[in-house]
């Protein structure tokens, strides 16, 4: 019987993050947490792209994949995500940013 562990997933960890910074976001602006939000988006997009991507490549029954190289894998797909959001290259944050900007105005 093979037991699997659930994969951290990257919207908890930013929801656990992100009330950890709660009493700090007193003077910051809704213009910057709506760009804080869209990377995070952006990130998590990221993560799930390549979480898909990883489940496409052929794996061999010769060495089998532990529990604890799946969970290592996932983090690091999970950081290549915030690390790839932060940078802007996908530029998907900053779309979504300026969409909904135009909400945030007419507030």
């Amino acid at each position: 019987m093979k037991l699997s562990m659930p994969l951290p997933l990257s919207a908890l960890t930013l929801q656990a993050n992100s009330l950890k910074k709660l009493p700090e976001t007193k003077g910051v602006s809704d213009d910057t947490r709506l760009r804080e939000a869209a990377n995070d988006f952006e990130a998590i997009f990221i993560q799930q792209m390549l979480k898909t991507m990883r489940k496409t490549t052929f794996e061999s029954d010769l060495l089998p994949k532990s529990e604890g190289e799946k969970v290592f894998q996932s983090l690091l797909d999970e950081q290549y995500a915030l690390l790839s959001a932060k940078s802007g290259s996908l530029g998907l944050g900053e779309m979504i940013y300026q969409q909904l900007k135009t909400n945030l105005e007419k507030k």
